[in-house]
């Protein structure tokens, strides 16, 4: 189950003042008026259980420049919050993931992966420790799967786990400038760049004070974003994100982010034995990578991809997101799932973009 944002209603009459001034105004006999605010906020869903995210505030352009060039600031209510508590916290959630969660101080994130027996991914989850607890803040759409997933190997450990969605809210700020957002009674956790390929931090609050806190962020200068220019950003930086460029069908290494999420000096955990010789002896079947693109045509999320030109036969891979570049000089920034065979360094790839075959080459995230 999810819950709607506390400031939705805010969000659906938000109105966006876009100053302009002509000479022509100036001219006699010229037309004159003014610009007033429009109400030009979209929606989207987000997963299976009716969770909306802000799609636009209403121009993606000037969402998308806050972002890059000062504060953007981002309702999430597609993240859901697992807490931790009980004295054996550490080593329990130590046991359960990637990292090495036992060093970790109070108010300091790591990302890490929780996997399974087979060693695939449970979930892709940001640490957060508190002084009294641990919190684990992940996709809304996974969390009761978590939930359940943590309890079925809870044996003899004093722990105490709680979906504690309901009561926490996560309002993110993102850009250059996120250093100078200060709101009294209120401390910035923080947002780990792996997660996004973006500078930024996160407020946790309660449903009661998330009007307070987003009023008093925009009001010091964050401009409110939305999805779009969200996902425009991360895309350009390639970073893959859970539940959009893989899910818990994946094995860590097939996400390339291993760097950003795995210990391997750290003790056992479930699932580390196939992690592990993944890292020594193996190479994944398939590979998320970016894709260089030769023209400005933009493949849509979930066309699939060929080895070939004439792009007939046995797929090889699929794209798993895109998005505009404006840094990459607008051509089309793409992450896509590779096979083995094909996501070599320059590989040539081929896609339908519409009815024409578009050629592409395998690169780095």
């Amino acid at each position: 189950m999810t819950f709607p944002s506390p400031i939705q209603e805010i969000l659906e009459k938000y109105e966006l003042t876009i100053g302009k001034k002509h000479e022509e105004s100036n001219r006699e006999g010229a037309a004159t008026g003014k610009y007033q605010s429009e109400v030009l906020t979209e929606f989207l869903p987000w997963g299976d259980d009716g969770c909306f995210v802000l799609a636009t505030a209403g121009v993606v352009e000037l969402e998308y420049a806050a972002i890059q060039k000062s504060i953007g600031v981002f309702d999430a209510p597609c993240r859901g919050t697992i807490e931790i508590s009980g004295e054996d916290r550490l080593d329990c959630i130590s046991r359960l993931t990637t990292q090495k969660v036992d060093e970790m101080k109070n108010g300091e994130a790591l990302l890490a992966f929780v996997t399974s027996r087979k060693g695939t991914v449970v979930a892709d989850v940001i640490v957060r420790i508190t002084e009294d607890s641990v919190l684990l803040d992940v996709d809304v759409s996974i969390v009761a799967q978590l939930v359940d997933h943590l309890n079925s190997y809870i044996v003899m450990e004093k722990v105490d786990i709680v979906n504690v969605t309901s009561t926490v809210h996560w309002i993110w700020c993102l850009g250059p400038k996120v250093c100078n957002v200060s709101i009294e009674g209120f401390q910035p956790q923080p947002l780990p760049t792996a997660l996004l390929g973006i500078e930024g931090v996160a407020f946790m609050v309660s449903p009661d004070q998330v009007t307070k806190v987003w009023e008093a962020i925009v009001e010091s200068g964050g401009m409110p974003i939305g999805w779009y220019a969200l996902n425009m950003a991360r895309v350009e930086q390639g970073s893959p994100l859970f539940m959009v460029d893989f899910d818990n069908h994946n094995l860590p290494h097939e996400t390339s982010l291993v760097s950003s999420r795995v210990r391997f000096d750290k003790g056992c955990y479930l699932g580390q034995e196939i992690v592990a010789r993944m890292e020594s002896l193996g190479k994944p079947k398939k590979k998320i990578m970016r894709l260089k693109m030769e023209t400005d045509d933009l493949p849509i999320a979930g066309s699939q991809l060929w080895g070939e030109e004439s792009a007939t036969g046995t797929p090889i891979g699929v794209i798993t997101s895109s998005a505009i570049s404006p840094l990459g000089g607008s051509l089309p920034a793409v992450i896509a799932m590779v096979s083995k065979k094909n996501n070599t360094l320059g590989t040539e790839v081929y896609m339908y973009v519409g009815s024409e075959i578009v050629r592409a080459k395998v690169i780095a995230l």
